[in-house]
This record gives structure tokens, sequence and C-alpha cells, in this order.
């Protein structure tokens, strides 16, 4: 019974074997002849088969069978994106594929070689006894050469139909003929263009779909894209127009030929900083309008940025706002501090430091980060503003006195009384001043106009209050 049941596993092996080569055999037919329906049909037939038994197959059939199916599928994918992308990546696997290696032994009971899917397999097999003479051997890589050269033209064909859809507000398809453009560019050059991804992300910006597009920031972040290249221009003689070249000694050769003049060459900036930028507004906005902002993502990317970019205020100023979010204003405090000995001369930095002093009722510290802010940015509005506040907090307590007073007020309560008046009326006076000193450099502020407007009315001085009340009107057309 043993005996045969090992003769019929062999006869299965042998069958499986000779249907999935004839099927193969019929595919490769089909596509010589360009009939690429019948040779996808054929092919996914032969890869049934062999994933019956893939170990008992000669990765030599594999691979042709991955090769007929990803090239049968791009022939037959036409203008459908979707199609064209999973085309591709049948095409990278093969590549993949054939990049690896086989792994075998002869099993020492039945005499035969048996083929294992990995290393890890292969050793298992060995050491249980049961094996002896192992092998591994690099595949031959007999269909990659036609592979990439499928796909370095198909890449180029891929932009240039990303950029055609992009033009034409097709943004969701532009994004996906250049995330397929960079699938194809990865198995034909070892330098792959990462550039494609920011216009993918550009794409999704186009449609608001912002999740995505953080997606595509991210991957970009991950693969160390700066965007920074230079850029190699000629003018062609027979066109009259400016000329971008892949290289220096393509541009100098057609200089050489004389049939481009006046070369030059410039070098795109940095687009990094700005990856991280969008990035971060999309994760705190994102965050806002729909859930929960993640915060240890949020400033996972906030600290990478300040480590690269030390110099750059933004970020510094980014992270602290999760700090501030967070309500964490110690170490927001501490991130402003940092910031101002970087950039001393910087209004915004002092405005902030201001807030924050204000927030935890340091009142003297606050108004000195505020008048500073007004020192080194005259226009400063909301310093102004600020300043006024801080005074007119200081009425607070005053008018809570005053309220409490009785109705019917004695000799003493009437001195009181009108003592806290004279200094209401002080601070008033006080935050009038700077409110007009701020408006006298910002003309066009309603919000100014309209609080010196009430801020006189509480003086009882209505030639002033009205004075306001009509720049108000006009500045608002009401």
């Amino acid at each position: 019974m043993k005996r045969y049941l090992l003769t019929a596993a062999l006869a299965l092996t042998i069958s499986l074997s000779y249907a999935q080569k004839a099927e193969l055999t019929e595919a490769q037919k089909a596509f010589d002849k360009k009939d690429y329906q019948s040779a996808l049909a054929n092919a996914e037939k032969a890869d049934a088969i062999i994933k019956q038994n893939p170990t008992a197959v000669p990765s030599a059939m594999v691979a042709q069978a991955m090769y007929l199916k990803g090239a049968s599928s791009l022939e037959l994918a036409g203008e459908n994106v979707s199609a064209v992308a999973n085309a591709v990546k049948q095409l990278s696997e093969v590549v993949a594929y054939e990049k690896g290696k086989d792994y075998s032994a002869r099993n020492i009971s039945t005499k035969k070689v048996e083929n294992f899917p990995s290393q890890e397999a292969l050793d298992e097999a060995m050491i249980s006894g049961g094996y002896d003479k192992q092998k591994i051997v690099d595949r031959v890589g007999t269909y990659s050469p036609s592979v990439t050269a499928k796909l370095s033209k198909l890449s180029n064909d891929l932009y240039k139909k990303a950029i055609e859809c992009y033009n034409a507000g097709q943004y969701a398809n532009a994004a996906s003929y250049f995330d397929a453009t960079f699938d194809a560019q990865a198995q034909c050059t070892s330098r792959p263009d990462t550039s494609v991804y920011n216009n993918s992300a550009a794409c999704m910006l186009q449609l608001k779909d912002y999740a995505k597009a953080a997606q595509y920031y991210k991957k970009l972040i991950s693969m160390g894209y700066t965007g920074i290249e230079t850029i190699y221009e000629a003018t062609n003689v027979l066109s009259g127009k400016r000329q971008t070249y892949a290289s220096k000694k393509d541009r100098d050769a057609e200089v050489k030929l004389k049939v481009a003049v006046d070369p030059s060459e410039r070098t795109e900036p940095n687009k990094q900083p700005e990856i991280y930028t969008t990035l971060m507004q999309i994760l705190f906005q994102e965050g806002k309008d729909a859930k929960p902002v993640n915060f240890d993502e949020f400033l996972k990317y906030a600290k990478e940025a300040v480590a690269k970019y030390p110099e750059t205020k933004e970020f510094i100023l980014m992270e602290g706002q999760a700090y501030y979010e967070l309500k964490d204003t110690a170490t927001f405090l501490a991130t402003l501090q940092k910031a101002e000995s970087i950039f001393p001369t910087d209004a915004m930095i002092q405005y902030n430091m201001g807030y924050i002093y204000s927030e935890k009722n340091d009142k003297e510290n606050a108004l000195a980060h505020y008048k500073k802010a007004i020192e080194l940015d005259p226009k400063y509005a909301d310093a102004y503003i600020n300043i006024a506040s801080v005074y007119l907090e200081e009425n607070e307590a005053v008018n809570k006195e005053i309220s409490d007073m009785p109705f019917s007020l004695n000799k003493e309560q009437k001195k009181r009384y009108d003592e806290l008046l004279a200094k209401s009326d002080a601070i008033v006076k006080k935050a009038i001043a700077i409110m007009e000193k701020g408006f006298e450099a910002n003309p066009d502020n309603t919000y100014m106009a309209k609080n010196l407007e009430n801020l006189y009315g509480r003086l009882g001085d209505k030639a002033n209050e009205k004075k306001y009340a009509d720049i108000f009107a006009k500045l608002t057309g009401m």
C-alpha cells in the first residue's frame, strides 16, 4: 500500500507538470501571435496548476507563467489605469522572482530531487535527516530584460498620460498614472523618479482628499525625497524653444552638434520643508475637523522637521503649537524661548511668548513681550489689541468692587466709589491710548475701530464714540 501511494503521488506530479507545460505552450503561441486574450487565459490556467504544487515546477516555468500573465494583461489594459497598474505590478513580480534563488535537496528515501520555497524550508528539511545534496542556485533572469524594456517605454507613456490628465483636471486618474509611472520605473532604473509621488500628493490636494495626500507626503519623507536636482537646458535651434535634458552629457552633446544653443543650468530648491509643513497642517486640521488630533504623530514629524531644519521658524512654532493644544504651556514656553534665541528679532515669537505669559497670568512678562513685538513690527495689530486686553483685565476687579457696593452709599462709601470710577476710567484711557496707537498703524482694522467706539462709550465720550462708529461703518460698508 505504501508503495502504491508513492506511485500515485508521483503520477499526480507528472500529470500536473505536463498539464501546466501544455497550457504554457499554448499561452506562448497565442502571445507570439498577439492573441493576448487567449494568451492570458492559458497563462492563468497554467498559473493555477502551478499553485497546486509550486515546488514541483521548475522556476523557469513559474517565471514564464508570471511573465505571460503580466505582459498579456498590459497589452489588454488599454486606457484603464487600474488595469495598467495591476499589469505593472504583475511584471514587477517577475523581476523580483527572477532575482531570487532556487532551493533543492535530494530525498534520501525516494532518491528524487525536491524543491523548497525558501532557505528556512530547506534548512528544516536538512535538519530532519531525510535529505542530502542540498543545492542553492541563482535563478536565470530570462524575462527580466524584456520586462525592463517594456516598463522603460511604458513609464514614459504613463508620465505623459499623467500630465495630460492633470492638465485636464482629471486628478484621480492623474494620481493613478503617476503611481504607475513610479512602479514601472522601479523595475527599469536604479533611481526611479520619486517626484511623481509629490505630483500624486498635489492631485489629492486638488481633490481635497487630504488623508491620501498625507499618505503620499509620509511616503516621500520616508524615502528621503528633497526634490533638489540640477536642470540642464538649452535652446533648440530648429524650434527656438528652451528644452530640458536628462543629463549634462545629453545637453552638451546637442550643443556640440550645434542643434542647441545657449546652454544653462539651474538647481531646483529643496521641497522637503514644504512637504513637512503641508503634512503637519493636514494632520492638525484633519484632526480638528474629523477626530482628535494624533499629537504623537504630529510631534514626530514636527521634531523631525526641527532636527533637519533648525533655522526654520515655522517648524519650531508648529512643535510649540502641539504642546499648547496639549495644555503643556511649560514646554510650549520652553520651545518659544529656544526659538527666541535663534530668532531674537522675530515679532511673532515675541507675541506668542506674550500670549503664553498672559495665560499664566504673568502680566509683567506678557506686556514686555507684546511691547517687544510692536518694537520689532510697529504694525503688529494683535499685539496692540492684547496689550489693551491686559490693561482691561485690571478693570475686572475694580468693576466687581463697584457692583458689590450697596444701592445707598454713605459718605465713606461714596468716596470709595468715586475713587473706583476714576481708577476704572484711567484703565480704560490707558487701553484707548495703546489701541489708538495700533489703529494709527493699522487704519483698516475693523476690530480696533469697533473696540475704540465701545471704549469711548464707556467713558461717556460721545464725540469720539461717534467718530469711531463712523469709521467702523465706512470700513465695513454698514
